[in-house]
């Protein structure tokens, strides 16, 4: 099956840099044109631009002060920096209809890549004199670099915005400075913003973070956009304290398990549950202690469960939670030949109902024509849970196997949608088709039933959406799907009385997550622990060796994963 797949030529896997195509011939169009830097969009083109951006990415990652920026949008004397409104247009001609912004009318994946290019001129007059907009300005032109198939050059362009923020002082507090309070604001809004992408592209490219927590104290931003009152939308700052709190947490789960050092330590551990113990309540604590405004109860669309999603912003930092709480488990999931479990948490089940919810935002935002416009960090939280249930997909239980498969189904189409605004989405994709084929894992048996539950669902989707919780309950209102759980739990007092047994994918989430530990999960996941009466005390020796995931790339870093598919593919001829 893996020999005859595209990507095997010569004896390995080669997933290029360039996607599905290897024409040396091809002419860049952008090599067809004489790039004048200076040289803006016109107005209506800038404004469009600047709204798509403003109302998909910057909610997520707020890197501009939003009233200065559009102040200054507005004025003559001190009009905003060009590299940085280049790295604007390049990101949001991402999801923009307009075909001017396409260098090839014929090739969609050239969107923005014309701005971009201005952006990446401009910015060689900046290196000697960088200044506050020119990490701004780089942190956008990694994001747009990742999702355009260059990585590499992602990598490197937020690793010099790191470096430049530095240098700036952003990291430090900036409260007694001779500053104006829109530009401490400003100064606050990026250091966070570069503290939340370091976490996160870290995660994606397989590295540990570069910025250390223990030599920063800025405080975070408060103010929200006062252009934004009486919208009505998410306020911006919630969510951010949010996302930023997460970042932190997956810092230290990438340090503690992911680091040469952190496995060196988890090798010489008679248990590792007490390092999983202290993690895993961190970042369920994180949940638990969200503000009411940045809760969210994903639907369980496995059982047909039907809800409208919340802002754009709030359903990525879930995905991100549910992502951090697979990297910690996921080494820790037992091998098919491993007699005794590697700790009393039961990381399989907890892995599988993480990237289950992930599978639920995916979906709920791909029937709302939403998915399109996320963020391309995004993919990797994607890829992660296709990761698990791929390996759910060679279950004993030919039930758990046939559900897994269709869930792997579901991820890669989402994946090809996502693909129209982020041309790496395909690579990934592609990666996880190989890895099934590694595995013997048949997906072509379950695509016609896939597509005959899609054909279903587009036909009943006027109907009411099913009762959450319990067959015999209420109808859930569309706004109730992401208020308070405590407040629900208020309004419905006879289901306390419920029994609480569930399996990880039908998990109830009226459980406050603050309650997870090694018993509580046997019971939430209807599964008794590990070993009878076993604590965090037990000595119980770690071996990585016979984890289901031992060598499994953890980022979508493409030469991790062709070194391992091919390595494999050796082991299996």
């Amino acid at each position: 099956m893996l020999r005859s797949s595209q990507n095997f030529r010569n004896g390995a896997f080669r997933f290029n840099s360039k996607g599905y195509h290897d024409d040396a011939n091809s002419m860049n169009p952008l090599e067809q044109l004489i790039i004048d830097p200076f040289e803006l969009p016109p107005a209506d083109l800038s404004k469009k631009l600047l709204d798509l951006y403003f109302t998909h990415f910057y909610t997520l990652l707020p890197i501009v002060h939003k009233d200065s920026f559009l102040e200054s949008y507005e004025s003559t004397t001190h009009p905003p920096s060009q590299l940085l409104l280049n790295a604007i247009y390049a990101v949001a001609s991402r999801i923009c209809s307009d075909e001017r912004v396409l260098t090839s009318p014929d090739q969609p994946s050239t969107a923005g890549d014309i701005f971009f290019e201005r952006a990446r001129i401009l910015l060689d007059f900046e290196y000697d004199d960088f200044k506050v907009s020119t990490v701004q300005s780089l942190l956008l032109m990694s994001s747009h670099q990742n999702g355009a198939l260059k990585s590499i050059r992602g990598w490197i362009y937020s690793g010099m915005a790191f470096r430049m923020s530095q240098n700036l002082g952003l990291h430090c507090n900036c409260d007694d400075w001779d500053l104006t309070h829109a530009e401490k604001e400003e100064r606050k809004r990026l250091f966070y913003c570069c503290f939340a992408i370091d976490r996160i592209s870290c995660a994606m490219h397989g590295r540990i973070p570069l910025i250390d927590e223990r030599d920063c104290d800025t405080p975070y931003p408060q103010d929200n956009d006062k252009c934004d009152e009486g919208t009505g939308g998410d306020k911006i700052m919630d969510n951010f304290h949010a996302l930023i709190k997460l970042c932190d947490l997956l810092g230290s789960v990438l340090r503690e398990i992911y680091s040469v050092k952190g496995r060196q330590q988890l090798k010489r551990m008679s248990s590792p549950d007490a390092l999983i113990a202290r993690l895993d309540k961190t970042l369920n604590n994180w949940m638990a202690k969200l503000p009411t405004a940045a809760r969210y109860r994903p639907p369980n669309t496995r059982l047909a469960e039907e809800a409208p999603a919340p802002s754009l912003a709030l359903c990525q930092i879930h995905m991100l939670y549910y992502t951090s709480l697979i990297l910690l488990h996921r080494p820790f999931i037992p091998g098919p030949t491993q007699t005794e479990a590697p700790s009393v948490f039961p990381s399989r089940e907890i892995c599988s109902y993480a990237a289950n919810k992930i599978l639920d935002i995916v979906v709920s935002l791909m029937n709302e024509g939403r998915l399109k416009n996320i963020n391309n960090y995004t993919l990797y939280f994607m890829f992660t849970a296709g990761i698990i249930f791929i390996n759910e997909a060679s279950s004993t239980s030919s039930l758990d196997a046939f559900e897994s498969k269709i869930s792997i189904n579901k991820i890669i189409h989402a994946m090809e949608t996502v693909e129209a605004t982020w041309t790496t989405s395909a690579r990934h994709s592609n990666i996880l088709g190989e890895l099934a084929g590694l595995r013997d894992i048949n997906l072509e048996a379950v695509s016609d039933h896939y597509r005959r539950k899609e054909q279903q669902r587009q036909q009943q989707q006027q109907q009411p959406a099913p009762s959450l919780v319990m067959p015999n309950s209420p109808l859930l209102k569309a706004s109730d799907a992401y208020r308070p759980i405590q407040q629900q739990q208020q309004q419905q007092p006879h289901q306390q009385d419920q029994p609480q047994q569930y399996h990880a994918k039908a998990m109830d989430d009226q459980l406050s997550a603050s309650s997870w530990s090694p018993s509580t999960s046997s019971i939430l996941f209807d599964k008794p622990t590990m070993e009878a009466n076993a604590t965090l005390d037990n000595a119980r020796p770690f071996d990585p060796l016979g984890t289901a995931f031992f060598g499994v790339p953890s980022s979508f870093d493409v030469n991790e994963w062709t070194n391992y598919l091919s390595s494999m593919n050796q082991q299996q001829g």
